[in-house]
């Protein structure tokens, strides 16, 4: 999907949805590929460049974990993304995970909020720019904050982070059960 504001493609999917559209538009989609460590690691080899990064799908930091998102992992997608294109327009950027409902965009998000133009609208465009791209959203809390605190201090990153899951579209996404396999 086009992000007019950002004159960018961008996509925001599940680790399904990822193998099939690289395999669709070979040599198109630059990709952020998210994966737990118990879970399955995309391969695309069609893809045109994928940056891998690893961390649960949990909203605590907790040092008992196989792998809690962590600021570093989410620094280098940025510079990954960052690296793809002087822009605008951007290279077309496709975010994935496992479901594509969680870690996914809340990345997304994060980078989105950091594109936008400073103004007391940026966090509600942003969103709505998210839900245009993945209307089942509903962010990871730890992984948005993360993200946000790339752009601004940890502080204000977990305020607004607190603010922005709190949007009654992503409260409905985060309380709404996954239809059975």
């Amino acid at each position: 999907m086009l992000i007019k504001p950002l004159r960018c493609q961008m996509a925001v999917c599940s680790f399904d949805d990822a193998v099939r559209l690289t395999g669709l538009d070979r040599g198109y989609w630059n990709v952020v590929s998210i994966h737990g460590p118990r879970e399955r690691k995309a391969r695309l080899p069609h893809a045109r460049t994928v940056h891998y990064a690893c961390f649960d799908d949990t909203e605590v930091e907790d040092s008992s974990m196989d792998r809690c998102p962590r600021a570093e992992d989410i620094a280098a997608a940025f510079r990954f993304i960052d690296r793809l294109s002087p822009g605008p327009p951007l290279a077309p950027l496709m975010i994935h995970c496992e479901m594509g409902l969680s870690r996914s965009p809340a990345l997304a998000l994060a980078w989105i909020y950091g594109q936008l133009p400073r103004n007391d609208a940026r966090a509600a465009r942003a969103i709505d720019l998210l839900l245009a791209l993945r209307p089942q959203a509903a962010p990871n809390r730890l992984v948005l904050r993360l993200g946000l605190a790339q752009f601004m201090s940890l502080p204000e990153a977990r305020q607004l982070a607190g603010r922005i899951v709190e949007n009654p579209h992503l409260q409905r996404n985060r309380f709404r059960t996954l239809p059975e396999e």
